[in-house]
């Protein structure tokens, strides 16, 4: 039904107070649905890695040079995945990208 995030090290542990919260927020939005707060092993999460100042890494590794990276897109990997994915393709096949990816470039 939804998700939230926390910026912390990586970790796997699962907050039942989020799980109830988003759960409980289901009628506010879908009256005909009433979820039950599934069990602690039919809970999904995943992980969101984000750089530090909040910009994707996009571009060609400078170490391994048939390495091509695109991470760190935290909350907005959905959104930002096939702007991503025209850029990858882009650089995998040495053509020019649609935007300037400097700002995006793997240090």
């Amino acid at each position: 039904y939804g998700g939230t995030m926390e910026l912390d090290k990586i970790n796997t542990r699962i907050n039942m107070q989020r799980v109830k919260g988003i759960v409980e927020s289901v009628p506010k939005y879908f009256p005909d649905l009433k979820p039950e707060i599934p069990a602690l092993d039919k809970i999904w999460y995943g992980f969101r890695p984000s750089s530090p100042d909040g910009l994707p890494y996009i571009g060609r590794s400078k170490q391994k040079k048939n390495l091509v990276v695109a991470t760190g897109h935290g909350m907005m990997g959905l959104s930002l995945g096939p702007a991503t994915g025209l850029l990858v393709s882009q650089i995998i096949a040495e053509q020019p990208t649609e935007i300037k990816t400097d700002s995006f470039a793997v240090r």
